[in-house]
Formats: C-alpha cells, structure tokens, sequence
C-alpha cells in the first residue's frame, strides 16, 4: 500500500508539474539564430587572416565618414573587393569618438565600436564585388544586423542592388542607428 501512495503521489507532482510554458518539447525562448550571412569567397593562397579594419577619430557634432576600399585575390571571379562607408551627420551623437569598423572575410560582416547609439542614424554604403551568387534569390537578399545581446533583423535602406552575373551586391543608404553587426543576408 505505501508503495502504490508514492506512486501515486509522485504521479500528481509529475503532471501537475508540467504545463505547457514547461515542457520539454515546447521551448521557452522561440528565438531563431542569427541571420544568415551572404559569405565572402575564401582568398586565394595561404593567407590566415579574418578580417580587414580601419579606425577614425569622428567629431559628432560636425559628423564625418569612415571608410574601407579593400580587395584581396579570390572567389570565382578572381577578385574580390569590398567598400564600405558610413558616413555620420551633424549632431549624430555628442564629443569625438574613435570608431573602428572592421569587415569578416569570412561571412562578409561589419561591425564597429565602441558601442553606441545615435541621436541620427548613421548612413551606411556597402558594395561586395565578385561574390558566387549562382543559386541565391535575388529577391530574397536583404540588409541586417545582429546586435550582442543575440537580437537581429533588418535594416531601413534606400534600395539594395543585385547582379548575380558578376557578383556585386550594393546596399545604398542603410540607416544605421546603433552599432551591431551588419552583413547582407538571405
């Protein structure tokens, strides 16, 4: 008889310990993982590096631009070339910061630092030339971010263009509000 009451009893702690918020097969957080990221072609040769950067003192009264020109040997094209710029508006964010952007030859994202918010969002050129878009949607591409606290979504743009035959994407005037991660995506 005791052992059928701790049976039993263990049986009504067990179901009325489960509810759906608690499951097991429904979880709590629904949360997706990152975007995923347009890549870069691997470059040619032996070369270990990850990633190309550039770092500016900009005056947020005044505003100012921060750019990165660079190429580098690969992909199906045979060259690969990346600009960035984003370019700060007067009144953006208030004294000087040193900004640093930095460009992932890996999965082709931006980020910089230090980590800030704007009082106007920052206004953001990309161009990535001689990527191997063969097989990606051209309407499924768009402009995101990912920010450290593991949130994401997309930028606000002018327009996104995209030419799967030479491999260029272009992204002309992102709004940039905040400094995250931000790469092509699909």
């Amino acid at each position: 008889m005791k052992t059928f009451l701790a049976v039993m009893i263990t049986g009504i702690f067990f179901f009325a310990g489960c509810s759906e918020k608690d499951s097991i097969v429904n979880p709590e957080n629904n949360q997706t993982s990152a975007p995923n990221w347009i890549t870069l072609p691997q470059r040619s040769g032996n070369l270990v590096e990850a990633e190309t950067s550039t770092t500016k003192n900009i005056n947020g009264s005044s505003g100012g631009e921060i750019i990165i020109d660079w190429n580098y040997n690969g992909g199906p094209h045979g060259e690969v070339k990346v600009i960035a710029k984003l370019k700060f508006l007067s009144g953006s964010f208030s004294g000087t910061k040193t900004i640093t952007m930095v460009v992932n030859d890996v999965d082709g994202t931006i980020t910089y630092s230090p980590s800030m918010n704007f009082n106007k969002p920052a206004e953001l050129y990309v161009k990535l030339e001689g990527l191997d878009l063969y097989g990606i949607n051209p309407d499924s591409i768009d402009f995101s971010y990912h920010d450290p606290s593991g949130s994401f979504g997309q930028v606000d743009y002018k327009e996104i263009q995209v030419d799967i035959s030479s491999g260029t994407l272009e992204l002309k005037e992102g709004k940039i509000p905040h400094f995250s991660r931000y790469g092509f995506s699909r």
